[in-house]
């Protein structure tokens, strides 16, 4: 479905056969599930914009919980209205609480064999790539200019500093953007 105004709607079908497809085999953890959202969404499906998708994520970002699910939701409500969100939100966590239950039977039952260790030491690097690869695709989505550039390398820093993530970190930023790119009122 094109979609020509920020208002547009997606079929709330369309919707959960989207997200049980994504929750299933969208492998890599938040951040490469998000870039496979502003792919397939932004780029091929155009159900939101580029603009959406980075408003969704950066209030998603400051919610305690799943990133990539919240996003999820958050485009489905957009694009769905209530029943959306609900129905989009529902067939994104199924697959991964199927997928997270079976893997905890399989590791609690095969974990000690080496062919079970080795399969998640090979699994590994794929997963450190695919999420290197989304966070290059978040970045060229989410930066238009020095300043959040500077921005994004500071609380770089100060996370690897500090080996912790900081809140503290979003009410700066948010403080520093409201002061270089808007005002409050």
């Amino acid at each position: 479905m094109e979609h020509d105004d920020a208002a547009s709607k997606v079929r709330i079908w369309d919707l959960v056969r989207y997200y049980l497809r994504l929750g299933a085999i969208g492998f890599g953890g938040p951040v490469a599930l998000c870039g496979q959202m502003e792919k397939e969404l932004v780029e091929e499906r155009k159900w939101v914009t580029k603009d959406e998708l980075r408003e969704g994520i950066a209030v998603c970002q400051s919610l305690p919980g799943p990133l990539a699910i919240q996003v999820g939701i958050f485009i489905s409500y957009l694009r769905g209205g209530f029943w959306g969100a609900w129905a989009g939100g529902w067939a994104f966590i199924f697959p991964n609480f199927v997928i997270v239950a079976a893997l905890g039977a399989m590791y609690v039952h095969f974990g000690d064999l080496p062919p079970v260790r080795a399969i998640f030491y090979g699994v590994s690097p794929a997963v450190i790539a695919l999420i290197l690869y989304s966070c290059y695709r978040l970045a060229k989505l989410g930066m238009e200019d020095v300043i959040q550039w500077a921005i994004a390398v500071a609380c770089l820093a100060v996370t690897v500093a500090l080996q912790a993530e900081v809140a503290l970190l979003f009410i700066v930023s948010g403080i520093i953007g409201i002061l270089y790119y808007g005002t409050l009122f």
